[in-house]
């Protein structure tokens, strides 16, 4: 089994959701050109609303890094599907904070 198949299996979009929640305001004080790269990347808002509230613009150059947790692969490859999305959002469920 693959990480992003192991990630994907324990994927619940109720427990991300309700995560997502709780960087509403943080988000609100995110650079708007931050938002906009990260647009601009492809990453999907509630995913970057995370990255950027915790990992700050920091978030943008790590998406394109081959992550260990993530099988050595990078986040942006996650991206490349809806499967894949959802895994990476179980995997930053499960990042240290």
């Amino acid at each position: 089994m693959s990480m992003q198949d192991m990630y994907l299996s324990s994927f619940k979009q109720e427990h991300w959701d309700s995560f997502v929640v709780l960087f509403d305001e943080w988000y609100a004080t995110v650079p708007n050109e931050w938002k906009e790269e990260a647009r601009l990347k492809g990453i999907p808002e509630d995913i970057s609303r995370v990255l950027l509230c915790e990992m700050q613009d920091s978030a943008l150059k790590w998406m394109d890094k081959k992550v260990p947790a993530l099988g050595d692969q990078s986040p942006a490859t996650y991206l490349e599907t809806e499967q894949g999305a959802n895994a990476l959002r179980a995997a930053i469920l499960r990042m240290p904070r």
